[in-house]
């Protein structure tokens, strides 16, 4: 399947409802599950489907990014027979056209990395979706439908997205419903036990048709988009298929979904399913010493990654790597990053310490199912309530 895949991978997701910890990093790089980055979902995809190269698009900084996915070898994207990792500030650009649209740079970086591939097929996805496909299977749906355009999509329900989430819903035929009628803004229902057919903002398209709307695209100044590309392809009468995942998912939008998705990791009947499919998740590795636990370390129900040193009580919560907590601490359903360091007697509930914070002794934060606290990067929270931001 090698050169037969290339993969645009647009990472522009509105990360506004995710600060403060989208302060310094974009969605796509959002830690989660004590070692893991969002990104490494789409690209293990890549990896799975043995594609060589991908484009990222990307909005603001990139550092974060780059520092995680390097070469993109992990994922085998450093070939050297035409692979690689090929980044592109396009938000930016878009932003700041020329009086000639049409000379913008979003268009043509679009066009000159596909029209350069040597693929049949073009996978545009994103990181916010919080999944595991099995690319084969989508492919050979796509291939055995004969299809221009499919589309991957997953049945939630409505009270599971934000009232107002920018995410998409589908239409299908009542005679064949793998094949998609329309797609509407997902906001416009309002019955919260509905059960919708959810856009997950992933698409396999043939390269030829790809470029035909990239092209139209560019006429009529829109984004280069799975929305954008189906509608388009639905207003040309083509036939555009559903391809129904039935895995895990979760739609990281703001800061609940985001703490949801990382809770549901305890779970192991959510953890199976996003991790133990058919297809491996894949991340870059960090070598260190294991976790050690004290004698008077309680731990329930939680996760580690390693290189921590755990001298006090953590439940139902999920640790990322070189965390150091004390003796008398006391810490229930939070997520702790990297690097964080928690003194003695101190208490987190229901908390999202971002890397690199520091916890005085006799500190007490406690937050809600439904509203965690959130610290930012590289903070000190005191023993007095007061917290120095980093």
């Amino acid at each position: 399947m090698r050169n037969n895949i290339a993969a645009v991978v647009n990472l522009v997701e509105d990360d506004i409802k995710l600060k403060p910890l989208t302060n310094r990093r974009p969605v796509a790089t959002l830690p989660f599950g004590c070692r893991y980055r969002l990104i490494d979902f789409p690209f293990s995809v890549l990896y799975n489907a043995q594609a060589e190269s991908a484009a990222l698009f990307i909005s603001g900084s990139g550092h974060s990014l780059y520092d995680h996915i390097r070469s993109g070898s992990v994922w085998g994207l450093d070939s050297l027979a035409g692979g690689g990792v090929f980044t592109h500030s396009q938000l930016m650009l878009k932003s700041e056209k020329t009086q000639r649209k049409h000379d913008s740079f979003y268009y043509d970086d679009h066009y000159k990395y596909i029209s350069k591939s040597k693929s049949n097929y073009v996978f545009l996805t994103g990181s916010s979706m919080l999944s595991n496909i099995q690319f084969d299977s989508l492919l050979h749906f796509h291939q055995e439908k004969d299809s221009e355009a499919t589309i991957v999509y997953k049945k939630v329900k409505r009270n599971t997205l934000l009232k107002d989430t920018v995410t998409s819903r589908l239409s299908v035929s009542d005679e064949d419903p793998t094949v998609v009628e329309a797609i509407t803004p997902l906001a416009d229902s309002d019955d919260d036990n509905e059960t919708v057919k959810l856009n997950m903002n992933m698409l396999i398209i043939d390269k030829k048709t790809f470029l035909d709307y990239l092209f139209q695209a560019r006429e009529n100044d829109l984004s280069v988009d799975v929305p954008t590309f189906i509608t388009l392809a639905l207003e040309e009468g083509k036939t555009v298929h559903g391809y129904e995942y039935t895995g895990y998912l979760k739609v990281v939008e703001d800061i609940l979904s985001y703490y949801q998705a990382n809770m549901d990791m305890l779970n192991d009947e959510h953890f199976n399913s996003l991790f133990y499919r058919a297809e491996p998740v894949l991340t870059r590795p960090k070598d260190s010493a294991p976790t050690y636990y004290g004698e008077s370390a309680v731990v329930e129900n939680s996760q580690f990654a390693n290189d921590c040193q755990v001298y006090g009580t953590v439940r139902n919560s999920i640790v990322f790597r070189k965390v150091t907590i004390a003796e008398n601490v006391e810490i229930e359903n939070s997520i702790i990053m990297q690097d964080s360091t928690i003194e003695d007697d101190v208490q987190l509930k229901y908390v999202i310490l971002d890397k690199h914070v520091y916890v005085k002794k006799g500190a007490r934060l406690e937050g809600t199912p439904d509203n965690p606290i959130v610290i930012s990067k590289d903070s000190v929270v005191f023993a007095n309530g007061e917290i120095e931001e980093g």
